[in-house]
């Protein structure tokens, strides 16, 4: 009897695997083909070496200091060699726990990169929890993780990619059509609070690191030549009107351009942010947003942006 029960539960065991749907994926390559990961690695990097430039500068310092130190020991008094060597412990102290805070252990380092990471990792399983539904898998594996064999039909790793990346639209433009060309003014400060907070400089550097996603079907004027081009006038950010803007983005071959205005009471920042046809001179679209601090700028601007750019890709 109990042979017999051994016997049906091992067939309903079988039976059930088969009836399991099992899906593979590449971890590896979804982070590497995720286009959002191109962009927060840039910003990754760029914060890092930030960092790194202002530990190398206090590094410098202390150098200096030694090098001081050592070529005036034989002139300075006792009182004032001991004072010297006072001042190279505690910029060395100060170095030392900038390091720590930094790059050490739940440092600012480890800190961003938990912030970059975490949204996307939310995105990425978002992505294979839809893909797995819509493919009927019960479950989805990683290959890393100790498979030996997949078939390639089982495998959803460019299913996953292709709905991470529908947000961006197609990566590269239909053959033979030709990129347009894009350009990123400064916003115009409206009020002192936006000013003293360089709002306008944060809205063109976050809409610059946004667009770097589409720089497959984008030509983008690069940021340092139009804001050249603005202080080759002698005109200002916030003086800038519709007419100078096109005349502007005529002269640098542009097709369209993205522009806005900024202001800010306490923690909460306004912006308006518009789309024009450099060639018609007109208002294609535009978008206004609110966020209660300024670290959320980058978000809200991101999708206002895509919101843009569907206009141009209808």
């Amino acid at each position: 009897m109990k042979r017999f029960l051994t016997l049906v539960l091992l067939a309903y065991c079988f039976m059930l695997a088969k009836e399991t749907k099992i899906g593979f994926i590449d971890a590896n390559r979804v982070m590497t083909e995720y286009q959002a990961t191109a962009v927060a690695t840039t910003e990754f990097d760029e914060f890092v070496n930030t960092y790194r430039d202002s530990a190398a500068v206090l590094k410098r310092q202390i150098e200096e200091l030694k090098s001081e130190n050592e070529a005036q020991k034989l002139v300075l008094s006792e009182e004032a060699r001991l004072r010297k060597q006072d001042e190279i412990n505690a910029l060395t102290e100060s170095y030392n726990q900038f390091l720590q805070n930094i790059f050490g252990k739940s440092g600012k380092i480890e800190q961003k990169n938990d912030a970059l990471m975490a949204p996307l990792l939310q995105k990425i399983n978002d992505a294979i929890a839809k893909i797995a539904e819509q493919e009927d898998f019960q479950i989805i594996l990683e290959l890393s993780e100790g498979v030996y064999y997949a078939s390639s039909d089982l495998d959803v790793t460019d299913l996953v990619i292709s709905e991470l990346n529908l947000e961006y639209g197609p990566t590269e433009l239909p053959a033979g059509e030709i990129k347009k060309v894009i350009v990123i003014f400064p916003f115009k400060e409206e009020n002192p609070e936006a000013i003293n907070a360089s709002l306008s400089q944060t809205c063109q550097d976050e809409l610059y690191r946004s667009m770097r996603a589409f720089s497959g079907r984008y030509t983008i004027i690069d940021k340092t030549s139009i804001n050249m081009e603005i202080v080759r006038r002698g005109l200002g950010v916030n003086i800038i009107d519709d007419n100078q803007a096109y005349e502007i983005a005529s002269g640098l071959l542009c097709d369209y351009i993205i522009m806005g205005r900024v202001s800010k009471i306490s923690t909460k920042v306004d912006y308006t942010v518009t789309l024009r046809d450099v060639k018609e001179k007109k208002e294609l679209m535009r978008r206004t947003s609110s966020v209660t601090e300024v670290v959320k700028l980058y978000e809200t601007l991101n999708n206002d942006l895509r919101a843009l750019l569907e206009t141009i890709q209808k």
